[in-house]
């Protein structure tokens, strides 16, 4: 620490100048009065003279003394200030000194001053401490010391490139190990100097990181772990700023849509990957989720630049950020393995459906039979009726031309019937298109008619007039209608003490959509099973398979609807299904 002598202010022990100059003034005026006092008389004019000359040399001595005081006084002054001054400014010194070594000494920062060998001049008390030392222990140590071995080459890289760069500030960031072998993350900014001695020598102050490095590493794990979550899901995230339209994607959201990785991307960029028969739609909810800012989800196909076609399932969140803009986080999922495996399981599920048909109509074969027979008979009977019309003498034209158009009438009414059933026979394609309810049930109720007659079933049908059509596979339709039929014959069969209906309705349900019911008044379901009677393998019946049902809600489902089983107020059971009125928006 800088000492400086205190500056002593001078005093007057002594005379001054101006006093000896009075004093001897004074003594001078004396002797001249006594010698004129004692001497011989002088003239009067010598007398007179010589007294003025007195006065004004007493005059004179006086005013000379009291310049002379006031300039001394003045250049006292003037000491003493410069003195108070000193003393002021030394005070400064000791008291800055003194902040700034405490500074030093417990600033929450680490300060080493090396030497250009690395040899540590000075750190400070709390450098020390942090990594374990006391001050005494460090000094004159190397200061690679406190890293690792491993570290090392890069300490002294770091110092010489500093040496090498005189009065230019470098950073770094390092890991420092503590007396008890424990290590800590540091940012030193180091920066070579020139002392007055000509020595150089590089200023360190070391910053405390670990903590921010422990959290970079959660960070950059916790990033991986979601990297990899969604590479293993197939699952990347987006996020979409509205007013800019900047769209930000995660590593696997470009892996999906195949594009290198840039920092942003716009919805023009996308749509050129996006399947041409779906852009149109996909641009659809681009722009009601942009003018409305409400959650969105939806379905599309990618066509990627090898020809292959991709299915993707996007959905997003809307929030609000801190400047009010609008912006969705959400996430797209190639489901393309989904969507094939659901192919594969409906190309199943339609050799499983068409096995179910083709044994209903096996258990139809009678009625079937007797639908075809009756028309058949018919148009023999017209046919006999229309020649003996013919060959009377005078043929009765007429009468031959109704028996004609009889026969034509039947032969259609034989034909349709084989048609449907050949229609449940074969094996077709998924052919949605918009039907009539009204008029699927009455194409069914044509199969069963025998049957329900044979069992002693009447049969009531209260089809809702003019519903609106239905968006469904017409063959689909009828398998499910004709199962719940010949479930509610089956179920009537041990009844004999009440007579046997069937019930079949149609309406618009308060959601909008159109509800089928048929009810029976069979022995009904046991609450024990009404929980899987819709399981694949499970039936009530003793030479039952346990698809029909299954297969059935499958259907239904596909079409968007739903198939249940609700209590009837008296005997039997009531099974229902719903059905959309339009095909929703969607691309596949």
């Amino acid at each position: 620490m800088l000492v400086l002598p205190m500056m002593r202010i001078p005093t007057m022990k002594s005379w001054s100048a101006e006093q000896w100059l009075l004093g001897g003034t004074v003594l001078a005026l004396a002797a001249t009065c006594i010698g004129l006092l004692l001497g011989p008389q002088p003239a009067a004019s010598a007398h007179l003279i010589a007294l003025a000359l007195l006065v004004a040399s007493l005059t004179a001595a006086l005013l000379t003394m009291r310049v002379a005081g006031r300039t001394h006084r003045q250049l006292d002054a003037i000491l003493r200030g410069r003195a108070n001054g000193e003393e002021r400014a030394i005070e400064a010194l000791r008291n800055s000194e003194a902040q700034w070594k405490e500074v030093f000494e417990h600033n929450p920062v680490m300060y080493f001053m090396v030497d250009a060998t690395g040899l540590v001049l000075s750190v400070n008390t709390f450098g020390a401490a942090q990594l374990g030392y006391t001050v005494d222990e460090l000094l004159g140590q190397s200061v690679l010391r406190v890293f690792a071995a491993e570290d090392h080459p890069m300490v002294q890289r770091n110092v010489a490139a500093c040496l090498d760069n005189i009065g230019q500030t470098r950073s770094w960031e390092i890991r420092k190990v503590r007396k008890d072998g424990s290590r800590l993350w540091v940012r030193e900014n180091a920066k070579a100097v020139r002392r007055l001695d000509d020595r150089l020598i590089v200023l360190i102050a070391c910053e405390d990181i670990t903590e921010r490095k422990l959290a970079e590493a959660a960070l950059q794990q916790s990033e991986m772990y979601l990297t990899e979550a969604q590479r293993l899901s197939h699952t990347g995230s987006f996020g979409w700023h509205v007013p800019s339209g900047e769209i930000i994607w995660s590593e696997e959201t470009f892996r999906i849509f195949e594009f290198d990785r840039v920092p942003s991307i716009k919805h023009a960029t996308v749509l050129r990957r996006v399947h041409p028969d779906d852009r149109a739609r996909v641009q659809r909810t681009i722009d009601r989720a942009s003018h409305d800012g409400k959650d969105f989800e939806h379905s599309y196909r990618l066509l990627m630049p090898d020809g292959a076609i991709k299915y993707v399932h996007a959905r997003a969140h809307a929030v609000t950020n801190i400047s009010g803009d609008t912006e969705f986080i959400g996430a797209v999922t190639d489901v393309t393995a989904r969507k094939r495996a659901e192919a594969e399981l409906h190309e199943a599920q339609t050799n499983l459906a068409h096995v179910t048909r083709v044994t209903a109509l096996g258990e139809l074969a009678a009625s079937i039979a007797h639908e075809v027979n009756q028309p058949l008979a018919a148009v023999v009977t017209n046919a006999a009726a229309c020649l003996r019309w013919l060959d009377r003498a005078a043929p009765d034209l007429n009468e031959a031309r109704g028996a004609v158009r009889s026969i034509i009438s039947d032969g259609n009414r034989a034909g349709e019937v084989i048609q449907r059933v050949r229609a449940l026979v074969n094996k077709t394609a998924d052919q949605r298109a918009e039907l009539d309810i009204n008029e699927v049930i009455n194409e069914v109720i044509g199969l069963v008619q025998h049957e329900l007659q044979r069992h002693l079933i009447s049969l009531h049908l209260d089809l809702t007039p003019a519903l609106p059509p239905v968006f469904a596979d017409r063959i689909q339709l009828q398998q499910v209608i004709l199962n719940l039929v010949l479930n509610g014959i089956e179920a009537m069969q041990p009844v004999t003490d009440r007579p046997r209906e069937l019930v079949i309705r149609t309406r618009r349900d308060d959601a909008g959509q159109i509800l089928v019911t048929v009810s029976d008044c069979g022995v009904g379901v046991a609450a024990e099973n009404a929980e899987r009677l819709f399981d694949a393998f499970y039936s009530t019946k003793a030479s039952g398979m346990g698809m029909g049902l299954s297969i059935c809600r499958s259907i239904v489902e596909a079409h968007r609807g739903r198939l249940s089983l609700v209590g009837n107020a008296g005997p039997g059971a009531t099974f229902q299904f719903t059905l959309p009125l339009h095909q929703e928006d969607h691309a596949w």
